[in-house]
Parts: structure tokens; C-alpha cells; sequence
């Protein structure tokens, strides 16, 4: 565990983190091709990529649910997170080739100030605050960065990225029940 989380095992604190949210797109589709105890196995080899990808880099698997990870990174090691979590993504992508799987890796990134702690009765580690939601509803595509996330960036690998300015969007100004 990198040394910046450490103070998670006192109280919970604020921290300002790179926010990852990974999951496979047609999931299922592939679950429902299989026996549960193969998507369990896939899950599993699944898992352990996620694991040998991210906490090198630095980085915390906070939770997986179901076919998505939640990462986060430490602030000093945003940029790195950043990189990690994109090859990260070409890994698992060339991973499900390999498995013949028919799916792709979703990774939003965002960089926040959040909670972090133990929590429930089994004081498991956490996260909360605006910061993960926004990262979980960034949108769809293969890898996004968040504005805040592009600013961690050094400029080396601010080139690799290029900006997008989705659709706007017109909303009613005045819904009526």
C-alpha cells in the first residue's frame, strides 16, 4: 500500500485523489453466454489484472463490483495514475482478445477531493463524495479524463490526449408535475 494511504486506517479523511471507474462494456451478453462459476472465474482473472495493474502504479483497489473497479490514486502520483489506468486499458483489452471475449474496458478518471475511510461493520476501506459520482456519469467513452484530471498531467502526456466537447444539451426551464 502506498504510504499516502496509510492514515485510512484511522478516521476517515478528505483527500484530493484521481477517481478510476473501470468496467466492461457487453458484460451481459457474456454472462449469460456462461455458467455462473465460468463469469466467476473470468471475474477472478479479472480481478487479479486489476490488482497487478493499478498497485504498482501507486494506486488502491478500493472495491470491485461486479465487472467495474473503483481505483484512486494519491495526488502526487495523478499523472502516473492517469497513465497506469491507460495501460491498464490496452491491457484488458488485449486480454479479452486473448479470451475471446467480445468487450472493451470503460475507464473515466477524475480528480477530486473526496472522503476516504473505513466503513460498516467490517471497516472496510471507501470512498464518497461528488467526486465519484461525477467519475461514474463522466460518459461512455473508451477512456475519459475529467478537466481536473488532464490538469494532473504533465505536458509530455497531455499530447496524448485530445479535447472533447460532447453535444449541448437543451433541458426544460420549467417542468410541470
Amino acid at each position: 500500500m502506498h504510504p499516502t494511504f496509510e492514515y485510512t486506517l484511522a478516521a476517515p479523511s478528505e483527500a484530493k485523489l484521481l477517481v478510476g471507474l473501470c468496467d466492461w462494456r457487453l458484460f451481459l451478453p457474456f454472462a449469460k453466454a456462461r455458467t455462473s462459476r465460468q463469469v466467476f472465474d473470468t471475474l477472478n482473472e479479472f480481478y487479479a489484472l486489476t490488482e497487478r495493474a493499478i498497485e504498482p502504479a501507486g494506486g488502491l483497489v478500493v472495491k470491485f463490483m461486479g465487472d467495474a473497479a473503483l481505483v484512486v490514486f494519491p495526488e502526487e502520483l495523478a499523472d502516473a495514475g492517469i497513465m497506469a489506468l491507460l495501460d491498464f486499458k490496452h491491457e484488458t483489452d488485449r486480454w479479452f482478445k486473448t479470451q475471446r471475449i467480445n468487450s472493451s474496458l470503460h475507464v473515466n478518471a477524475h480528480f477530486t477531493e473526496i472522503t476516504i475511510g473505513r466503513m460498516g461493520r467490517d471497516g472496510r476501506l471507501d470512498v464518497a463524495g461528488e467526486g465519484v459520482n461525477v467519475t461514474a456519469t463522466m460518459g461512455r467513452a473508451d477512456f475519459a479524463l475529467s478537466q481536473q484530471a488532464f490538469r494532473c498531467l504533465t505536458p509530455e502526456h497531455r499530447r496524448l490526449f485530445q479535447r472533447f466537447t460532447p453535444p449541448i444539451l437543451y433541458l426544460p426551464a420549467k417542468m410541470e408535475a
